[in-house]
């Protein structure tokens, strides 16, 4: 009940402070991916999403602030690097959906407030670590997703 609020909040004053942006990716200076997700990956999403560098962190205090809030929300575990966080569109009646759901369960905040959300959490440690050791498939199905969740075409993501 209350999450899902919280993650509506957090989905309206993105989409306010980020007109046009999809969500948060998450990386750092790793040998590991560093160079996969510079090269590969932020040409293609530097209009859909805001970067951050963990490596970079000492920053994020001032300028941001709010993402970084985001990220530690959706970062619960240790593999959070790298990391993609994706607000995906809503459905037409989802907020419908949403309350009805709250009626049937006598949840009154969500009656008077309802609130679906739809966050797409992907993590990318695992399948880096995989790659690493020359196993690609998981790497190229959570990227596979992350794209499909961006509206990406295939053409546009393959690498």
């Amino acid at each position: 009940m209350w999450e899902d609020y919280r993650v509506g909040a957090f989905r309206r004053a993105f989409a306010k402070r980020w007109p046009g942006r999809k969500g948060i990716l998450i990386y750092s200076n790793s040998p590991n991916w560093q160079n996969y997700v510079e090269t590969r990956w932020l040409p293609r999403l530097r209009e859909q999403m805001v970067v951050l560098n963990w490596s970079e962190r000492a920053t994020w205090r001032d300028k941001w602030k709010f993402e970084a809030a985001i990220f530690r929300r959706y970062a619960s575990d240790r593999e959070f690097n790298p990391m993609a966080i994706v607000f995906k569109p809503r459905r037409g009646n989802a907020t419908l959906s949403t309350w009805l759901r709250s009626v049937r369960v006598l949840d009154p905040l969500g009656m008077l407030a309802p609130s679906p959300h739809d966050v797409e959490v992907i993590r990318f440690f695992q399948a880096f670590r995989d790659y690493k050791h020359g196993k690609d498939v998981l790497l190229r199905k959570r990227e596979q997703r992350m794209f499909e969740e961006l509206g990406i075409g295939e053409s546009a993501a393959g690498a």
